[in-house]
């Protein structure tokens, strides 16, 4: 079978290709009001706020309600529009986190890193640009990979920037170094892992190292998640970070199977090794997989 292969954090996951149903093109005779699309645009506009507020998801649906009956009238037709709106947020959410981790999962990762600008060398615009340039610049020329958010510190609202890094060996930037310090937030002396490129022309930086056992504890993972439900903001990642490949699968390489939408197979954790390379192949299937565009080559 001809598979889309993902890692789900402790095993990899197949599930077969099969075309897809062209759905039919109606064309709705529906043409929305401009009080409609009004209570849409300020529907958007309050739900940023009640994000903004750290509200959880239900007291969300209350702020939204209750200050857009502020302006409009509050009817059958706007309940529907705040329950559809709703439901596609929490869908939205839902998706970029299950993509973030199958990313996440698949890919190697060696530090877990938070940027926190100095106000003497930066603004919050010119930090996430210069830092986002920063970035980009590396991931280019020396093959880092990054993928992290933005976030408002909740004591002073000081802009920083949590990532998975990956740095190849030999491409590391500066000198990572050991810092202790005394943190008022924690009212504790801690230490910390600053590295002197960063430090020198952002402020503050921390460069924890981890590996795939850490990763997959989910303590970073959700550290950096949940803050898609609490700011909004969209995950920043660089190019070149696959969330899932495609590979012929034999019915002897299938572990398990269940259903999810389709029908799914749990692979054996021999099949792969951590650069997703295969290890086995127990058949012989008269063709290779390309590796950068997953298609059959005969």
């Amino acid at each position: 079978m001809y598979c889309t292969v993902y890692n789900d954090g402790s095993s990899y996951v197949a599930y077969e290709n099969l075309p897809r149903k062209k759905l039919p093109n109606y064309e709705s005779n529906n043409i929305k009001s401009s009080s409609i699309d009004e209570a849409e645009r300020i529907f958007e506009e309050l739900y940023l706020q009640a994000v903004k507020k750290g509200l959880s998801f239900k007291k969300q649906q209350e702020y939204v309600r209750e200050e857009l009956s502020k302006t409009v009238h509050i009817d059958e037709v706007l309940n529907k529009l705040i329950d559809e709106g709703f439901k596609r947020k929490s869908a939205n959410i839902a998706a970029r986190k299950k993509l973030f981790r199958r990313k996440a999962y698949l890919n190697k990762w060696n530090y877990f890193v938070t940027f926190t600008f100095d106000d003497k060398k930066h603004t919050d615009e010119s930090f996430k640009k210069s830092l986002r340039k920063c970035l980009s610049n590396l991931s280019t020329r020396k093959g880092w990979k990054v993928m992290g958010i933005w976030e408002y510190g909740e004591q002073n609202e000081r802009l920083h920037f949590h990532a998975l890094l990956y740095v190849p060996d030999g491409s590391m930037v500066g000198k990572i170094y050991e810092k202790k310090d005394y943190s008022n937030r924690k009212h504790k002396l801690i230490t910390t892992h600053p590295c002197t490129f960063f430090e020198e022309r952002f402020g503050r930086c921390d460069f924890e190292e981890i590996n795939s056992v850490a990763l997959k504890k989910g303590k970073y993972l959700d550290y950096i998640l949940k803050y898609i439900t609490k700011t909004d903001e969209k995950i920043v990642y660089s190019r070149g970070i696959p969330s899932c490949f495609k590979d012929e699968i034999s019915e002897d390489e299938i572990c398990a199977e269940f259903e999810n939408f389709v029908l799914k197979f749990v692979l054996f954790d021999d099949i792969y090794d951590e650069n997703n390379s295969r290890v086995l192949k127990s058949v012989d299937f008269g063709y290779k997989i390309d590796e950068l565009t997953g298609e059959m080559i005969t």
